[in-house]
């Protein structure tokens, strides 16, 4: 049997009231690099009424850059968000079960909806304004009423930064990067210089513009959270910082970004060590290299990385 002929009999079994369930057109999606997405269009009868749901179908991978995944996490952590202010599509369904499709998945509504371009190169918009208000929304979430308290490490981690980097040292493992003498230093270094004024928020994890759905300059949906962990607010704009400064070519003097500007003027906050959470996201940028190109081949990486500290931290940062 087809994949898809499983799939429209599971939401069947799942939508027991609908007397045919159909699967009308199947197509993938622009993602990113490390996720798998798939738009439904899920044909229902009921009462000899048909109506056409537009679904997105998130599938687990097996193995990647970002290994090991886990859509039940970002199931739970959409579902939980649907009670806060932050704009996320509906979840319909989490199925662990991989008789169906040789993995667990889940589906979501399929929000309508225009992304930025991931590397923004220009100036201020109405759009990357509205992208700091909702990554502003974002941090704001009250953490246990939210329900979303099991993002923290556990045991309970000493610091906002090895909570944020918890997962990120499981990968950093997994992709042979133990021992690096960069990455290692790098990781030692933020633990031990971590800025006093850090504290404990919600993060998207990877917040680059192309994870936002705008409809009329408004976000509409914030996509992709198999990255979201607790951890400083601030490690989010560094993180985009990181991904401009290594793919995009756009390094700043300390640490800024258009991203970080934007959240600055909605919040009216002053951001204050964007150099050491640009380091925080150079240290995962590292680690997303080597899920890519090995850790044989991600040597001119970690140099170009160790350069970057050198000059965002100083010469002696590792010392």
């Amino acid at each position: 049997m087809d994949w898809r002929d499983r799939l429209a009999r599971y939401f069947h079994n799942t939508l027991p009231s609908a007397s045919a369930v159909e699967i009308e057109q199947v197509g993938a999606m622009p993602a990113g690099a490390s996720n798998d997405t798939v738009s439904i269009d899920l044909a229902v009868t009921c009462d000899e009424r048909r109506m056409t749901v537009p679904l997105v179908l998130r599938p687990q991978r097996r193995d990647g850059i970002l290994a090991p995944y886990d859509v039940s996490r970002q199931f739970r952590v959409m579902r939980a968000l649907q009670r806060t202010a932050v704009p996320v599509p509906a979840t319909a369904w989490y199925e662990p079960d991989t008789a169906v499709l040789g993995v667990p998945f889940f589906v979501m509504s399929r929000v309508a909806g225009v992304t930025p371009p991931l590397f923004w190169h220009g100036g201020m918009t109405n759009e990357l304004l509205a992208i700091g208000e909702a990554l502003a929304a974002i941090h704001a979430v009250d953490i246990e009423a939210a329900g979303l308290d099991f993002l923290m490490p556990c045991p309970g981690p000493a610091s906002s930064i090895e909570s944020e980097l918890a997962a990120w040292r499981e990968r950093h493992r997994r992709n042979g990067l133990d021992g690096h003498p960069i990455s290692d230093a790098l990781y030692h270094w933020l633990v031990k210089n971590e800025p006093a004024d850090a504290r404990f928020a919600l993060l998207h994890g990877d917040p680059n513009p192309g994870n936002y759905l705008l409809r009329e300059k408004s976000v509409v949906g914030v996509l992709d959270w198999e990255l979201a962990a607790i951890g400083d607010p601030r490690s989010d704009l560094g993180f985009y910082a990181a991904l401009m400064t290594i793919f995009a070519g756009a390094a700043s003097e300390d640490g800024r970004s258009v991203l970080s500007d934007a959240y600055a003027t909605v919040t009216g906050e002053e951001l204050t060590s964007l150099a050491y959470y640009e380091a925080a996201g150079l240290y995962r940028m590292a680690v997303v290299i080597a899920g890519w190109s090995g850790p044989a081949g991600v040597g001119y990486a970690l140099e170009a990385i160790g350069r970057r500290l050198d000059h965002l931290l100083g010469p002696r940062w590792a010392g």
